[in-house]
């Protein structure tokens, strides 16, 4: 028997002591879930989709591919009755018209610059009754009615003109803005110069060229922004001396070379595209000729480059993050501004419409979540407003009646009430210690759209008892002026007490005692990401963050310099979160490193979630992750912490056991035999109560965690990063001093023998200043007491995988007991109510 056993595990690759995989449990063995560029078509294989029409996206191809024929049919032989056919140079086929219920064909046919056209196989997916319905006007539809409007109409109409004037004349700050722009408008043209200075003496190239694009940041806002506000200001009153200073600036900006070090930068070519579009839209009627023609030629020489750079790229890409978060917003209203003006300009705009209808959102699902954080997700606040706000007026089909818009303010309110760090996850992290102005005026906006009372609750809190403190979001002053929306149109609506809410298409669960008020709640983000550890994101799968009172308790360490220095790859990204260890090699960055979460139930009593980091461990494979480790001179090899230890099982169970003990339970398996290393963070001293124990007081609370496992554990406790943080760029902090990048501190707990199989018990108990701990004891039997709650955890990796947790009013998780119908399931008994039996579920996001 012994030797059958053996003999299955060679051949499955799955380590002889690791737990087969159980009924309950699904296993997602793709190199990548979302690969960097798209690898196959979809939809297809018979799959029914929940939208109604979807899109058809399908891999660009080769760098010979110069465009594409799309059949899509409901026959599988496209007769030319049934089928519908269109050639396009793009990747991807927004279908806008809802289907009938039924099953559908598509394939492409892919032309290449040879001459030798290459059809792909044929497709097929189901659309069911229950499919969502949301219709929007083609392409043309959208060409036409935008070509069919006169200059202005970017923003407002020559029909809409009067009607916009008169509500803005009782708008408090559209007058003070009008005011303001009346004293600025002989203001001198900005000058070419860095909007940041800094040193770049004794830099390598590297660094240097990353300082330069540091030191010009935003110089295209800055250069264009005259333009925008002088148009504005006209279209508020009407006065011509606001076109004079438009078409000044506008000569003087449009006469800046495309390439330099302030105008070369993505951000700062499309701002200046876009600024130079704006006041085209606005003001080309007081232009002369040679002026519009140099306005116009400035405009396409832009447009062009960034065209012939997205086309059959970006709309493949899981996530370019630059371009999602301004330039295809700055490219889009170009295109609509200059529409009739340009030849190009109504390809850039079927492109730019096809791939919103076809894409976003681009880092979430239906259930309103966003992957990369929540620093960097307000980089693309401004994109995820505008963008539907213009679309909606220009055709009249409401472009944020989608899922994804409608539950996104629970995850506002979830991963960063106000006045409270963040989950913690993600670049730049550790400076969302409360939302900014950014998230104000965009919770605002989402409010007035969407109709959320809780997005208006949230908007309202930022805000305060000042309604003119709204004012300070500058990002969405534009926005305030041109909605008929008012403010008090949406009532607020508060967040209960003891919230948990699930992410899984982002990959987030998000727990909170009392997300209303900081001062008191405990807050725990639990997280693994099916969009692996792209962009902005980190490889932290199966990672946390407990926080209390709107502080860090435990989580990431580190500071982000850069995309991608010695520090930010070392640490920052990797092992400074609360994650594993095998063999001292770290989770992949990239694609290819990915998580879920598998399982999920919220009671009164607890919250649970099972995350799978399976796939996180692996050699690095993504070519653009290479490239930049060696830009950084960082050397990939185990000495560094990278490499492949061959971890085939990270299995994380999550339980927050409400309000005051968070409990995790680790499944671990690899190829060989590895050293694992339970790893746990936090920006305040460690200290050790106890041998297998580590506390931490963020001032105000104390949190502890006792680890259990089958064995003694030597353990680590320390003050420095893996690699150092260096403050190279000279950032600065709120109070424009550079940062200082003091040291966080770090605990590593590993069991003195490598093996192939190894399982943890964590338990948490937070503990608020002024009051005592739980008591916890451990009995001889290995059942462990905590409050009211009773652990009983199969320890030995030689053994099933098995967790009991149960309090004394009845409540409980099960995992992979005898109450369980189907093998390796979790049963969530509550009193009072049938047992709910959780197996895996594969977010819709992956499907």
């Amino acid at each position: 028997m012994n030797r059958i056993l053996l003999i299955a595990a060679l051949l499955t690759g799955m380590p002889a002591a690791a737990q087969p995989l159980l009924p309950a449990e699904k296993r997602l063995d793709r190199p990548s879930l979302h690969p960097r560029y798209r690898e196959w078509m979809q939809p297809a294989g018979g799959v029914s989709v929940p939208r109604n029409p979807p899109a058809l996206l399908w891999p660009a191809g080769g760098d010979d591919v110069s465009g594409y024929r799309v059949e899509f049919s409901s026959s599988p032989d496209f007769p030319s009755d049934k089928t519908r056919t269109g050639d396009q140079e793009w990747a991807v086929c927004a279908l806008h018209t809802p289907l009938a219920p039924g099953r559908y064909w598509w394939r492409v046919t892919a032309f290449t610059r040879d001459g030798v056209p290459q059809r792909s196989e044929t497709c097929d997916f189901v659309v069911p009754d229950s499919a969502r319905r949301f219709a929007t006007p083609t392409g043309g539809e959208l060409v036409r009615r935008i070509a069919a409007m006169p200059h202005h109409r970017l923003y407002v109409t020559r029909d809409g003109l009067g009607a916009f004037r008169t509500r803005s004349a009782s708008n408090p700050e559209a007058r003070e803005f009008l005011d303001r722009a009346r004293k600025r408008i002989d203001m001198d043209l900005v000058p070419i110069a860095p909007t940041r200075p800094r040193d770049t003496t004794g830099m390598s190239p590297f660094q240097k060229r990353s300082l330069i694009n540091f030191m010009y940041h935003k110089f295209g806002e800055v250069a264009t922004q005259p333009i925008v506000d002088f148009s504005l200001a006209w279209l508020l009153s009407g006065e011509e001396a606001f076109l004079d200073a438009v078409v000044r600036h506008a000569r003087h900006v449009a006469a800046m070379p495309v390439d330099s070090d302030a105008t070369s930068e993505d951000f700062n070519r499309s701002a200046i595209m876009y600024g130079l579009a704006f006041g085209y839209d606005t003001a080309c009627d007081r232009m002369t000729a040679a002026e519009r023609a140099a306005v116009l030629e400035a405009i396409r020489v832009r447009g062009e480059r960034f065209y012939r750079q997205y086309v059959r790229d970006f709309e493949c890409h899981s996530m370019d993050n630059h371009v999602w978060q301004h330039t295809f917003r700055n490219f889009f209203f170009t295109a609509i501004a200059t529409l009739g003006d340009l030849p190009e300009a109504e390809r850039w705009l079927r492109y730019c419409y096809e791939v919103w209808c076809g894409r976003f959102p681009i880092l979430g699902g239906d259930d309103g979540g966003w992957h990369d954080g929540s620093s960097y997700m307000q980089a693309n606040l401004v994109t995820f407003i505008y963008v539907p706000f213009v679309l909606t007026r220009l055709t009249g089909t409401d472009f944020f009646a989608l899922p994804w818009y409608r539950n996104l303010p629970s995850f506002l309110v979830c991963s960063f009430p106000k006045g409270s760090y963040a989950t913690g996850f993600g670049d730049d992290y550790e400076k969302m210690t409360s939302p900014s102005q950014l998230y104000m005026g965009f919770a605002d906006a989402l409010a007035r759209e969407t109709g959320s009372g809780e997005a208006r609750w949230y908007a309202d809190r930022l805000i305060g008892p000042d309604a003119r403190n709204l004012y300070r979001s500058k990002g969405f002053t534009l926005y305030r002026i041109l909605t008929d929306k008012p403010r008090e149109g949406v009532a607020p609506v508060a967040p209960a007490r003891n919230t948990s809410r699930f992410y899984p298409d982002a990959g987030f669960s998000l727990m909170h005692t009392d997300p209303a008020d900081a001062r008191e709640d405990l807050m725990a983000a639990f997280f693994a990401l099916p969009f692996g550890s792209t962009g902005h994101a980190h490889a932290a799968h199966n990672g946390f963050t407990i926080n209390y009172g709107g502080r860090q308790l435990f989580g990431g360490t580190g500071y982000y310099s850069n995309f991608n220095d010695k520090h930010t790859l070392l640490h920052y990204r990797t092992r400074g979160h609360n994650t594993i260890l095998a063999d001292g090699l770290a989770q992949v960055i990239g694609e290819n490193g990915y998580g879920w979460l598998a399982r999920f139930a919220d009671t009164g009593a607890l919250t649970y979630t099972l995350g799978d980091a399976s796939h996180a461990y692996d050699s690095i494979r993504t070519p653009f992750w290479i490239d930049r480790m060696a830009q950084s001179g960082v050397e990939y090899t185990r000495e560094n912490g990278l490499g492949d230890p061959g971890v085939t099982r990270f299995r994380r169970h999550f339980l927050f056991l409400k309000p005051d003990v968070i409990v995790l339970y680790d499944e671990l398996a690899a190829r060989e035999p590895v050293a694992w290393t339970w790893l746990l963070h936090s920006h305040h001293r460690l200290t050790q109560p106890a041998a297998a124990a580590v506390e931490a007081d963020n001032g105000l609370a104390v949190g502890r965690m006792d680890l259990f496992t089958s064995s003694d554990l030597e353990v680590k406790v320390s003050d420095r990063f893996y690699a150092p943080a260096v403050n190279w760029k000279k950032r600065t902090g709120p109070d424009g001093k550079v940062m200082e990048y003091v040291n966080h501190w770090h605990s590593e707990f590993t069991p003195p023998a490598k093996s192939r199989a190894q399982r943890f018990l964590a338990v948490f108990r937070i503990t608020p200043a002024g009051r005592e701990p739980l008591p916890l004891t451990r009995r001889a039997d290995g059942c462990i007491t905590v409050g009211s709650w009773t652990l009983r955890a199969e320890l030995d990796a030689s053994r099933p995988a098995r967790l009991e947790v149960s309090d004394s009013r009845g409540n409980a998780v099960l995992y992979a007991t005898e109450a369980s119908k189907i093998g390796g399931s979790t049963l969530i008994r509550t009193p009072g109510e049938a047992d709910r039996e959780l197996i895996d579920v594969v977010p819709a996001s992956v499907r």
